[in-house]
């Protein structure tokens, strides 16, 4: 399915993005360096989340053209972000991995949402993709401690729109603070795997430990949680036998 989408966007930069196309600096970028963190968004933007039901075209498309600009270095623009991300999520449209139609959105109000066909494909896309490319993952390496209330990653040390409370903490101000943070960041973790296929036996066969998937009423509703016990599977799967570690900060309380 790989290549299959790689020649679908080959053949698509010569026949669509003419000269005067916006969006024809994709024609000067190497496809192979960006085309992984274009599928670890399409994987992340399609997992079920509990308070959310709809996937959003608009937040997808986005999400894959601000990626495709950050990892080249260009500057940021949203309107290109979203044309960007529009032009290459078609082919996992032409591809039968997901389709594009008009639904609910906020408020009731219509929008145009993804409606996931293929996920097996999205997974395995997912799946195979080298160590470190994925994003919002576990490291497989122990992430660099704390010094300030701003991580190399680019996470805040304390989940705050309050500006005073971050330049108020310092590692001088509040040893404990840096110390137990970062003392959590070096426990490495372990999938179990008799739990781990325990969990694939169990959604396999219908057992009672999924029985809230399985007595859902709603077709699309039993549908969704399907797919997120076997997203939570497909993550595991990925760290089978490996140490893995977490980076830790605050909430705002």
């Amino acid at each position: 399915m790989r290549q299959k989408l790689i020649k679908s966007l080959q053949r698509r930069f010569l026949t669509e993005i003419t000269p005067h196309a916006s969006i024809k600096y994709l024609l000067t970028l190497p496809l192979e360096e960006y085309f992984n963190s274009v599928i670890s968004v399409v994987y992340l933007y399609t997992r079920p989340k509990k308070d959310k039901k709809s996937i959003y075209f608009n937040e997808v498309i986005s999400a894959i053209g601000h990626i495709i600009r950050s990892k080249n270095g260009l500057k940021r623009d949203s309107a290109l972000a979203a044309k960007s991300g529009a032009f290459f999520l078609y082919s996992f449209e032409e591809l039968d991995i997901l389709k594009v139609m008009l639904g609910k959105g906020k408020n009731h109000h219509q929008a145009y949402v993804i409606k996931i066909i293929n996920d097996e494909a999205i997974i395995k896309l997912w799946t195979n993709l080298p160590s470190g490319t994925a994003e919002k993952l576990p490291s497989e390496v122990p992430y660099e401690p704390w010094t300030s209330t701003r991580h190399p990653s680019g996470h805040k040390l304390v989940k705050t729109g309050n500006r005073e409370v971050l330049q108020k903490i310092t590692l001088e101000s509040h040893p404990i603070i840096f110390d137990c943070v970062n003392k959590a960041q070096k426990v490495g973790w372990k999938i179990n795997c008799y739990i781990y296929h325990l969990h694939l036996w169990a959604l396999r066969n219908k057992a009672t430990a999924f029985d809230d998937i399985w007595k859902q009423q709603d077709p699309e509703a039993r549908i969704t949680k399907t797919r997120e016990a076997k997203a939570i599977g497909s993550i595991a799967k990925r760290f089978l036998d490996k140490t893995f570690y977490h980076i830790y900060y605050f909430d705002f309380r």
